[in-house]
């Protein structure tokens, strides 16, 4: 498996393609990536969107058109992506496949695993393929999603904290800002996270 990895727009946001030996897999193409995704990612099977954030998906819709790819996102974060809600004139579009819980599904020949990590966003997810996690906005290298957002919950991130702690795997970790770190060196600092959003 290679991941291929650029950052796009003023919020510089990782698009990442999974490659495999007969499938691409596009995750949170941002604004301006649509032309690096067509020119690397030939066999692209899907689009999977780690949450509905405008900066994650402005590129969604004319990839989702031009390729004709099918999009997954978690159904808590369907709104933001089917309406314009920051009011930012980004092209809306309604996704294809829906997930509605912690959910593995295969993708082309790729096995791909939903998991909801609420309080950035109510959808906001990370997404496993083989040893790679791509956490989105719900963990940073050295940090985590903020919690102060429209739609963002205090309470929620806590608890998805909490549930990270108890995610077992040697996990490189693929943001979707700054640079790559791992599940068990962010997991390390996660205590420390609670107790700052705690007193928040």
């Amino acid at each position: 498996m290679q991941i291929l990895s650029k950052n796009f727009g003023p919020y510089m946001t990782n698009c990442y393609i999974v490659k495999s030996h007969s499938s691409d897999i596009i995750i949170d193409p941002g604004e301006g990536a649509k032309e690096w995704v067509k020119q690397n990612a030939k066999n692209a099977k899907a689009i999977l969107c780690t949450h509905g954030h405008f900066d994650h998906i402005i590129d969604v819709k004319a990839l989702k058109d031009e390729l004709g790819l099918p999009v997954y996102i978690n159904k808590n974060d369907a709104f933001m992506v089917q309406n314009d809600v920051f009011g930012y004139g980004y092209e809306c579009f309604s996704p294809d496949v829906l997930i509605d819980r912690d959910k593995e599904s295969m993708i082309g020949d790729m096995i791909v695993r939903f998991y909801l990590f609420s309080g950035h966003t109510p959808g906001c997810s990370m997404i496993q393929i083989g040893e790679a996690m791509f956490s989105g906005d719900f963990l940073f290298k050295d940090s985590i999603g903020r919690w102060d957002f429209p739609y963002s919950s205090k309470e929620d991130m806590i608890k998805s904290l909490e549930k990270c702690k108890n995610l077992k795997g040697n996990f490189t970790l693929y943001p979707g800002h700054g640079e790559p770190s791992t599940l068990k060196r962010e997991q390390e600092n996660l205590d420390m996270w609670i107790r700052y959003v705690r007193k928040s």
